[in-house]
């Protein structure tokens, strides 16, 4: 988030804690065993009274002689005078982190329930939601868990990331995570 992370009055603070880290262990549920060995794992933060009113959030890990990870948030932000429209995106490919967010100069040239396009500089970031299975969440709504949310941690996410003419890598992934949520 950048320096709005220290705006007062900010609605939700959105954090990553880590993007790629590696998993071992098992879990058992209802008699079956989970195993996570050799998987990839994610793990985020958002705290705060509410969330914002309008956003889109898609996050994936892949493996593989690309493999990567990509993170992904846009939202409307309220300030006490007047607001904007923010994003925060970190994408990992090749050994190397992009970070592509409004703090940095990055604009979101499109959004909607079903897609995102970033821009900064010569870099351009597109996610496209095919599909999706929807689990209904609780949110915070001004410090009380009242809002319903529905996320798909089994989306299939198209993902376009390109420098300039360049394209840096296409990856579609049966087993994104993608939400989209507005109170309009």
């Amino acid at each position: 988030m950048g320096l709005f992370r220290f705006f007062s009055g900010m609605q939700c603070a959105h954090g990553v804690v880590s993007m790629r880290d590696s998993l071992s262990g098992a879990l058992e549920l209802n008699g079956e065993t989970l195993d996570f060995s050799d998987g990839v794992g994610y793990i985020e933060t958002d705290r705060g009274r509410s969330f914002p009113s309008k956003y889109l959030w898609t996050q994936c890990a892949w493996d593989g002689m690309e493999g990567g990870s990509l993170m992904l948030a846009v939202a409307t932000i309220p300030l006490p005078v007047g607001g904007f429209t923010g994003c925060i995106c970190s994408v990992f490919h090749g050994g190397r982190e992009y970070r592509l967010a409004t703090y940095r100069g990055a604009r979101i040239e499109a959004w909607s329930p079903s897609a995102a396009v970033i821009r900064q500089g010569k870099y351009c970031l597109e996610a496209e939601l095919l599909t999706e299975r929807r689990q209904a969440l609780r949110a915070p709504a001004e410090g009380r868990m009242e809002r319903a949310i529905h996320e798909s941690l089994c989306a299939e996410v198209c993902y376009r990331f390109r420098h300039g003419k360049d394209l840096l890598f296409q990856h579609t992934d049966p087993s994104a995570s993608f939400e989209y949520s507005s109170t309009d």
